[in-house]
């Protein structure tokens, strides 16, 4: 199954009010989300054809930024329900986009992120996945986020929410949840 699809069939489960992705390519992941959420923010460094296509198709809906990751941050303050992370595949950038994300992130909202499971050592390239795959075992050593990795595609696919994000807890919060589940 490629990425864009499993990414599409979660925002069709949960319906993302604000949907936010780092790194578009040519729309593939963008596109499948779109009908799914209320309002769509993309961010890349390259404007092409079927991004100007799909804004324009979609212009109450989405609203894509041309610039660096990080600058798109600086004026943006929403809350996040989902969110897709594929730009720069530096580690130090993908961590990067990673705390700009979960820093607006809503308490049940989902972070997938790509090019964390390279299928081989040829794919660990900055034209490729570069070597963010490197920040899955921090991001598992974490106390504040649940981290889940697939083998989807040649890239591998990761998803991510912060702990104590399941609805039970979140309804009932941490002492009805505890009393529940011992």
């Amino acid at each position: 199954m490629h990425h864009s699809d499993f990414i599409a069939i979660i925002a069709s489960i949960i319906k993302p009010k604000v949907y936010v992705e780092l790194g578009l390519y040519q729309g593939e992941t963008l596109s499948k989300v779109l009908p799914h959420a209320t309002k769509c923010y993309g961010v890349d460094m390259k404007i092409n054809d079927q991004l100007k296509m799909l804004q324009n198709n979609n212009i109450d809906k989405l609203s894509i930024t041309y610039d660096k990751t990080n600058n798109f941050f600086l004026n943006f303050k929403s809350e996040i329900n989902m969110a897709f992370i594929d730009a720069d595949h530096c580690m130090a950038s993908a961590n990067k986009d990673f705390d700009n994300v979960l820093n607006l992130l809503s308490d049940d909202g989902i972070i997938f992120m790509q090019d964390t499971d390279p299928i081989s050592n040829d794919y660990i390239d900055p034209g490729y996945c570069g070597d963010s795959f490197k920040l899955v075992p921090l991001f598992e050593k974490r106390d504040d986020i649940n981290i889940i990795t697939l083998p989807l595609t040649e890239a591998g696919l990761s998803i991510i929410m912060k702990k104590n994000s399941t609805r039970t807890f979140l309804r009932n919060g941490i002492d009805v949840y505890n009393k529940l589940c011992l």
